[in-house]
Formats: structure tokens, C-alpha cells, sequence
């Protein structure tokens, strides 16, 4: 009986026991941020930290339905470990400067990422959502939701801002690229509910390109970073959109893959 009391004791008081001991215990999690914030010069802020919002669209969950906020409050920032390590492992691939080239002298300061536990779009959950406050880019990602190429379409957002803030109508002739006639859907419900199939798939990356052009160019520049020579080789049109994407952003960010 006194060992169960114990027990019960030990785990209840652990958050208190980890706080005042928080030099004895490594948090893997702030030492992965430490080291990407310092490695590639971004910041990040993860769960609580995170004071702004991207707009009323989306919604945030710091914790997420039906967990525990006791757990999550033991967990701390540890629960992010998993997507700190899936930066690294996709800042990796960016040449070195990259990340400091999004700031721009009295305009951005600089690239910005909020991990939380979840975001929401219209009650559906995704991976990550870019957006702009107090002159930062930033950009929002949920700790299960953002795989790699989620993590490499928002990173495009971010560029496309970027290199707008240089030349606002940097890609005014981007239809020119499409099929004649061809016009976006405009409705991310559509796509979510299946109703839209893709075709025409030598033109388009994925479903979710045909929405706007804005998820046009990021889905084509998140198919660049994931997608084979094979696959590519059977896209001559969707060629002609990453060329293009290249050589807009080498203005601002060099060659993406320089020395490959």
C-alpha cells in the first residue's frame, strides 16, 4: 500500500521534481531547437511560446481534443522532439545561407516556425500554414501532421512572400504555364470532399495544385524536393513550372541546388 502511495505521489509531483531539477534532466527537444536556431539561423517557438495566430481561418490546438492537459503539461516541449528532428532533416537539404536570406533590411526580419500539437482548417486537420506578423514570415506546423513535404510546400509559401517583397509581380505570368482555358477551382472543400479528380497531371503536381496558383507553385516546388528523375521525365510541362520556380527564386535564395 505505502508503494502504491508512493507511486501515486511520485507522478504528481513529477512536474514540480522536473522543474526545480530542469538542469538534471536534458530536454532533447530545447536542444534540438538551440541547435536549428543556431545552425540555420531561424527562430522557433513551440506550443504555449506561441502568442500569434495565422488568421480567424485557422484554428490552433496547443492541446489537442480528448488528451490530457496534465500529460501534455508533464510532456512540455518534449512532445515536439519528433518534428524538431524532421527539420533538421529537411533544412539539411537547403544550401548553407538559405534561411538567412529571407530577411530583407527594414522589411522581414526574418523565417519563423510555431510548432503545435495541431491546425485546423474548417475542422479538418493539416500539417502546416504560412503566414506574416510583426514583420516575421512565419510558418505554423502541427507536430504529427507536418511530414517532410508538407514542411517543404510551406517553405515555398515563405520563398513565394519573399521574393515578392523584391518584385510584387514576379509571377503575373504564371497562367501562361497552363493548359489554355484552364481555371483554378478556387475551393479547397472541393478537393478535401473528392468531388475534384485529378487530370491533366503532366500540368499539375497533385489535387491540391488545382485550387490556386499559389498552391500551384508550392505543391510543384514540394514535388521537386520529394519526387524522382523518373517521375519528372514524364512531366514536360510540369518541368516548364519548376524551371520557372528556380529561376524566381534565384534571385533572392542563389541556386536551390547548387553543386547536385
Amino acid at each position: 500500500m505505502r508503494r502504491a502511495v508512493s507511486a501515486v505521489l511520485t507522478f504528481l509531483l513529477l512536474p514540480f521534481i522536473l522543474s526545480a531539477n530542469a538542469e538534471l534532466v536534458p530536454d532533447e527537444a530545447e536542444s534540438l531547437r538551440a541547435f536549428l536556431q543556431s545552425h540555420y539561423g531561424v527562430t522557433i517557438l513551440m506550443g504555449d511560446e506561441i502568442s500569434v495566430f495565422p488568421s480567424e481561418t485557422y484554428a490552433l490546438r496547443i492541446i489537442p481534443e480528448g488528451e490530457s492537459v496534465f500529460l501534455q503539461t508533464l510532456a512540455g516541449n518534449r512532445r515536439f522532439a519528433d518534428l524538431l528532428r524532421r527539420l533538421d532533416d529537411v533544412f539539411s537539404v537547403y544550401p548553407p545561407e538559405f534561411f538567412s536570406r529571407y530577411a530583407k533590411k527594414d522589411y522581414v526580419k526574418g523565417l519563423r516556425f510555431l510548432v503545435t500539437d495541431q491546425i485546423l482548417l474548417d475542422g479538418t486537420r493539416i500539417g502546416g500554414v504560412q503566414s506574416v506578423h510583426n514583420r516575421y514570415i512565419d510558418i505554423y506546423l502541427a507536430k504529427d501532421d507536418a511530414k517532410e513535404r508538407a514542411i517543404h510546400h510551406d517553405i515555398w509559401h515563405a520563398m513565394e512572400y519573399r521574393i515578392c517583397c523584391d518584385d510584387p509581380g514576379a509571377f503575373d505570368d504564371w497562367s501562361s504555364l497552363n493548359p489554355v482555358g484552364f481555371v483554378y477551382i478556387g475551393d479547397f472543400s472541393v478537393i478535401r470532399n473528392g468531388e475534384d479528380k485529378l487530370e491533366l497531371e503532366d500540368w499539375f503536381a497533385n489535387e491540391y495544385g488545382k485550387i490556386d496558383e499559389f498552391e500551384d507553385r508550392a505543391t510543384v516546388f514540394e514535388a521537386l524536393m520529394n519526387k524522382d528523375e523518373a517521375w519528372w521525365s514524364a512531366r514536360p510541362h510540369l518541368q516548364k513550372k519548376a524551371e520557372y520556380l528556380l529561376e524566381k527564386a534565384e534571385s533572392v535564395f542563389g541556386e536551390i541546388f547548387a553543386g547536385e
